[in-house]
């Protein structure tokens, strides 16, 4: 009976991890997304390109109910044209180009906290 605690003991510790032995780091990308690809759904997958967002489409609300949508890359020069919109962080921004520079997709057109104009 001894012989067979001791085996089993010897067994268990092989499995343990190894001293100074640091679990492997989730591969970071995994779920990232190129420019042009899907992203947020229920994966929420991200956008692989730092200098990228996920922009839904406004009946996507912004990926409420797991929508997707599309990696795009963030404007680098936007017009000083004021159209506000409401963003997807619940903040006004002066048109959708700026929207799309600071990362947000917009909700709907006009300031957020008015009602959202409806299709005529």
């Amino acid at each position: 009976m001894r012989v067979l605690a001791a085996l089993f003991a010897l067994a268990l510790a092989a499995c343990a991890p190894q001293p100074g032995a640091e679990p492997a780091a989730p591969d970071a990308n995994a779920q990232a997304s190129p420019i042009g690809g899907v992203c947020g759904g229920i994966a929420g997958q991200t956008c692989a390109d730092a200098n990228a967002y996920c922009r839904y489409a406004p009946e996507a609300q912004c990926g409420a109910a797991d929508q997707t949508g599309v990696c795009a890359e963030r404007p680098q020069v936007c017009t000083r044209e004021y159209r506000p919109v409401c963003g997807c962080d619940g903040e006004t921004y002066s048109n959708a180009c700026t929207a799309a520079s600071a990362g947000v997709s917009v909700l709907h057109e006009g300031r957020c906290g008015d009602e959202p104009a409806k299709p005529g």
